[in-house]
């Protein structure tokens, strides 16, 4: 009879590409009826759980750990596609690109000098940190992380703003910067209107539209969740704004909102 067995693995970070690549393999086993290969978020677990992934001794799974669920035929085809992980990870690091890779993000800034962004997509234990790192570098931050303290959140856009750099998010998951998406950006041709938006599906629906419609988007900055809190004071809204009406491109700003607080909205 079908049988669902789950795989943590404390403190083991593997990036979002990795994981989908060990999923689909997972997929591809003999007798394997679905699979699911996540970082074990709350967030996560309840998507296990709506696809009947979430076995109970997963609930002890933390947010930094790697959560592996396998729904088989039979205990024996769970057990062996689980027995596979470590040689299907394997397989893939023996595929991957042979180029040299940097081991801190300063080796990386001294490699790409030019480079003004940084991308954090780690377990939110350890977003701040990268985060506040690349703005001791002097780099803007998209942080895709979610699970990062309300007291981080405030003290790294604080920071940003001192620096003259902006820092969209935490769970911010999507934006257009010259051009180029980043995260889960729709393809959308280049124009005058500008976007800051607190909804990242609200983003991708507006940017869609504006293309359909003939226009284009000049920059779409996402501020994160949070940014039109109290505590936090729209910080990252205020300062997309103040961009997009500097911005020789932007002919036209959208503010897309999540809920803000009467304090905030009046700032804004």
């Amino acid at each position: 009879m079908p049988t669902t067995r789950t795989q943590i693995r404390p403190g083991a970070y593997y990036d979002s590409v990795v994981l989908m690549q060990l999923q689909k393999a997972l997929l591809a086993l003999p007798q394997v009826l679905d699979a699911g290969v996540v970082m074990a978020t709350d967030a996560n677990k309840e998507l296990l759980a709506q696809n009947n992934l979430l076995a109970p001794d997963a609930n002890a799974a933390r947010a930094e750990d790697l959560l592996i669920a396998v729904s088989a035929e039979n205990e024996t085809a769970a057990q062996n596609a689980l027995a596979q992980i470590d040689a299907l990870l394997a397989r893939k690091r023996a595929t991957s690109d042979d180029a040299y890779r940097p081991k801190s993000l300063e080796n990386a800034a001294q490699m790409l000098p030019d480079a003004q962004w940084v991308l954090v997509s780690t377990p939110g234990k350890f977003a701040a940190g990268v985060a506040r790192d690349a703005l001791n570098l002097g780099k803007h931050v998209f942080l895709y992380s979610d699970n990062v303290s309300l007291e981080d959140e405030i003290a790294l856009k604080n920071s940003a703003r001192a620096k003259g750099l902006l820092v969209m998010g935490p769970d911010c998951g999507t934006a257009i910067i010259n051009g180029i998406g980043l995260g889960f950006a729709n393809r959308v041709r280049r124009g005058k209107i500008g976007i800051v938006g607190a909804s990242g599906t609200g983003t991708q629906a507006i940017s869609v539209g504006i293309h359909r419609l003939g226009e284009g988007v000049s920059y779409a900055l996402g501020t994160g969740t949070n940014d039109l809190k109290d505590a936090v004071g729209g910080i990252t809204t205020l300062q997309a704004l103040d961009f997009l009406a500097r911005d020789a491109q932007t002919e036209t700003i959208v503010l897309i909102s999540k809920p803000p607080s009467p304090n905030v909205a009046a700032k804004i």
